[in-house]
Parts: structure tokens; C-alpha cells; sequence
């Protein structure tokens, strides 16, 4: 897919450090947006900063998505360099693997801070400048497991689940609320991407079983036979960010190889 041009637009992006948060971040810095990038892990940003374009103007605002003062630092970045804010891609989304009876309430907290609050909290900085300009584009990733009950390895996801079902919710809320000022809100709903989610939800895997798991979940999850390179979402990202999509509001775009049509 040839990326939309963004040349002159800013774009906010959280969770950009890694997985469908780099690519998207790379994607809109080869298509001329300026960018606020948010990460929790700093080494993960610097990482990033340095595999932009040449070129590539940015800012980098280190910290948990899920604390107030983190969105509020990205907007005032984006307005004090840039004047304006012109997308949000909310792009954060840990997993947890633990069934109802064994997780924690403080594990189950931390999950919907990072996942959820960390959504509404950037939502809520980035849209009051977007209805000063009268224009705007959110794109909220979620996923298909805010369709479906899943497990892995016999243990269930539902706190995962349960976070990405309310990502989707956000969106379609949003969509409908702040149409009429010109702002449209989307998501993406990913299938089975190859992202380092699952290395921080399971570090006791070894690359290679890492790579055996998810090789099968390709094959089995999704009629294409395989699963899917942040880079593939990030292109649906763009294209709901982007003029291309000026007519699509309060849409889901599964982007799952099949997955949804097959259950």
C-alpha cells in the first residue's frame, strides 16, 4: 500500500516504541508527519528515534500513557513546536494471560491503566485542540479478541480481552459525539500480528517456541495461513488517518486475514 501524504499534519502516537506503534510511527514519518512519540521504556524511543527518515522532525515524550500528566506532555508538545494536532494513534496494548479465579487485582488494575485509561486520557488532551482547528483523526488500536473469548496454552485472556473490547467501545462513542465538529474516530481490530506482546506476557518462552507459537496460531487462526507484520497494520492505521478515509467514521477495520469471517 503507498502511504497517504501527511506532509505538514502531526500526529500523536502512543505506545510507539515497538510493534504496531513503531511501524505506524515510521509509516507517518515516511509520509511527512511531524510526530509526538510516546513510550514507557526510553531506551525503546531512542531506539526508534534513530531508525526514522532522514529527516524526521519529531519529539519524544517518555512515560506510562496511563498517568494524566503523560498525555498532557505530548499535547503541549505537538502545540509548542508545531502550533496544532492533527491525528492520534493510540497504539498501546499490553497482554496478560491469567484466568478470573488467579489474577490479582493490582495485575488487573495495571492492565486497564495501560490499555484503557491510557486510551480515554490521551483522547481527552488531543481532541480539545482538534475542535479548535475544526479538523482531526483518531485511530484507536483494539483487536479481535474484544470479539472473541480466548485462551492460551488452557490459561484465558479475558483481562486482555476486556481491554480491547472497551478500546472499541471508546471509539464508536467518540465517533458518534464529535462527528459534527469534524473529528472522526476509528480502530483497527488486528488478528494474530507478530508483535513482542506475547515475550512480555510469557518470558519463560524461548525464541524458538516463541516462534513455533506463533507460526501455528498463523496457520490455524486465520484463513491466509499466516499472521500478519506490524507494518500491515500500521497501513490501516494510515489509511483511517488519512484523507483516503474521509467518509469512514465510527468503523472497526478487522484486519485479521480472515479470522472474523471464518468464526
Amino acid at each position: 500500500m503507498t502511504s497517504p501524504a501527511f506532509e505538514g499534519r502531526v500526529a500523536l502516537v502512543t505506545g510507539a516504541g515497538s510493534g504496531i506503534g513503531a511501524a505506524t510511527a515510521t509509516a507517518l514519518a515516511r509520509a511527512g508527519a511531524r510526530l509526538v512519540l510516546n513510550d514507557v521504556e526510553p531506551a525503546y524511543l531512542d531506539r526508534l528515534a534513530g531508525s526514522l527518515p532522514a529527516g524526521a522532525e519529531y519529539e519524544c515524550v517518555a512515560g506510562d500513557i496511563g498517568a494524566e500528566l503523560t498525555s498532557i506532555a505530548m499535547v503541549e508538545a505537538a502545540t509548542s513546536s508545531w502550533g496544532r494536532v492533527d491525528v492520534l494513534v493510540g497504539g498501546v496494548g499490553r497482554m496478560m494471560i491469567a484466568d478470573v479465579t488467579d489474577l490479582g487485582v493490582g495485575d488487573f488494575d495495571a492492565l486497564m491503566a495501560s490499555n484503557v485509561r491510557g486510551m480515554f486520557l490521551a483522547c481527552k488532551h488531543a481532541i480539545p485542540p482538534m475542535l479548535a482547528q475544526g479538523t482531526g483523526a483518531i485511530v484507536l488500536v483494539s483487536s479481535v479478541s474484544a470479539y472473541r473469548g480466548q485462551e492460551f496454552d488452557g490459561v484465558s485472556t479475558f483481562a486482555y480481552n476486556m481491554t480491547k473490547a472497551a478500546v472499541r467501545q471508546l471509539g464508536t462513542s467518540l465517533a458518534t459525539r464529535y462527528a459534527a465538529d469534524g473529528l472522526r474516530v476509528n480502530c483497527v481490530a488486528p488478528g494474530v500480528t507478530r508483535t513482542a506482546q506475547l515475550r512480555h506476557a510469557r518470558p519463560d518462552l524461548s525464541p524458538e517456541q516463541e516462534e513455533e507459537i506463533f507460526q501455528a496460531a498463523g496457520q490455524h487462526g486465520s484463513p491466509l495461513g499466516r499472521y500478519a507484520s506490524p507494518e500491515e497494520i500500521a497501513d490501516c492505521v494510515l489509511f483511517l488517518a488519512s484523507d483516503s478515509a474521509s467518509y469512514v467514521n465510527g468503523a472497526v477495520l478487522v484486519a485479521d486475514g480472515g479470522l472474523m469471517a471464518r468464526s
